[in-house]
């Protein structure tokens, strides 16, 4: 039977391996679920932030959340596989993805944002597009339209795995018909460089925001330039509520011409001017389909790999036990920080880049210590030096 490591921290029946995000009102972690006959699962697990909880707006909102996109059946979008509640702190378990985010394959493997191949940008369209398309036009168990606008549509909330596939996820902020209160009067919610401009007018939405948003981010992957973001939040809404947008072709003329305009036609000011999802959804796949264009999983696959040279190598998390293992291995004693914590306290598991760095660390002087040991037959691995906490 499997279970949970001695030391790991646990929250209900999901033993926590490592934090993933940490946001205004919720964490993210790769989590473990396991049960008696020995069943385990990775998941995301989503969970409140404790001053959140006290809040029941949110909390409202976090749970529509998970009954909305529970609902949703779409391989282009997130599973949610449970809604829960656990010590006053309420989650959602959904479908863990192996590999990142737009955003991070916006910047580059160097941080540097560079313009992507027009087949990339024509492929992850198309996918979100579909995910979109879906949800738009998504119908309850009786029938009833439920006009789910996803209204958050951004570059770290659209998934890019090994294999080439893009999910959209964090439905969070979504609003559809039935659910009240879903958004406080003069509220405006989404990241603001990705808003649309009646979203920053807080007029009534529909899909069409949503193809605003996607043609703000296919905009900037074919240009390498950010569109309406400023240092400043109320001068970013006052760009995008204007929606003044260089022609595409002008600033890339290597664009192909069919897919600038499907862009441009995203980007209209008012959202009669714009496609649908399924409008978008046709465009793109022509685009994919025409001359020089290539399958469109493999045009995400062939830039992941050029951009990330880590195929196979996306997780690198180290989980608290390995930490205490490497530790005691290279006979370096116990971290008497972490030993001082509670190991039922979820938020004690530091930086997953920083520790695989430092267990990484500790197990490249361990070999040096073993092989000087062996060629001179002298030298202890007691006698080595650890290195610095969070050493690269």
């Amino acid at each position: 039977m499997s279970v949970a490591c001695e030391g790991q921290p646990n929250f209900g029946r999901y033993q926590l391996v490592r934090r993933v995000s940490l946001g205004g009102t919720a964490e993210i972690y790769k989590a473990k679920a396991f049960n008696d006959r020995g069943f385990e699962k990775v998941v995301a697990l989503k969970r409140l932030l404790p001053h959140v909880e006290e809040d029941p707006d949110f909390v409202r909102m976090f749970v529509n959340e998970a009954r909305l996109v529970a609902q949703l059946d779409h391989p282009r979008i997130a599973r949610i596989y449970e809604l829960g509640k656990v010590h006053g702190s309420h989650y959602i378990a959904m479908e863990y993805i192996y590999g990142r985010d737009l955003g991070e394959l916006q910047r580059g493997a160097g941080g540097n944002r560079t313009p992507a191949p027009p087949g990339f940008v024509a492929a992850v369209g198309l996918q979100v597009a579909e995910a979109l398309d879906y949800a738009h036009g998504f119908v309850d168990v009786h029938g009833t339209p439920l006009h789910i606008v996803h209204r958050d549509v951004s570059p770290q909330n659209i998934m890019i795995d090994e294999g080439g596939a893009v999910r959209l996820i964090d439905f969070g902020i979504a609003k559809y018909v039935g659910v009240e209160g879903s958004t406080a009067a003069g509220v405006v919610k989404g990241k603001h460089a990705y808003m649309s401009p009646e979203q920053v007018r807080q007029e009534p939405l529909d899909g069409r925001s949503d193809v605003f948003s996607l043609g703000v981010i296919l905009y900037e992957l074919l240009s390498g330039e950010r569109l309406f973001r400023c240092d400043n939040v109320l001068d970013t809404l006052v760009r995008v509520e204007a929606a003044r947008v260089p022609d595409l072709r002008e600033a890339v003329p290597e664009v192909p011409e069919e897919l600038a305009a499907a862009v441009m036609a995203c980007l209209a000011r008012e959202p009669g001017g714009r496609p649908s999802a399924a409008e978008l959804t046709s465009a793109l796949a022509a685009v994919c389909g025409g001359r020089g264009g290539v399958e469109p999983q493999r045009a995400v696959v062939e830039l992941y790999a050029a951009r990330f040279d880590d195929a196979g190598d996306t997780e690198t998390e180290v989980t608290l036990d390995e930490y205490r293992q490497a530790l005691r291995a290279a006979e370096l004693g116990v971290d008497e920080a972490l030993a001082r914590r509670d190991a039922s306290d979820i938020t004690i598991i530091p930086d997953t880049a920083d520790l695989a760095a430092y267990v990484e660390e500790l197990r490249r002087h361990l070999r040096e210590v073993r092989a000087a040991a062996g060629a001179e037959g002298a030298r202890s691995p007691h006698e080595a030096t650890p290195p610095a906490h969070g050493a690269r």
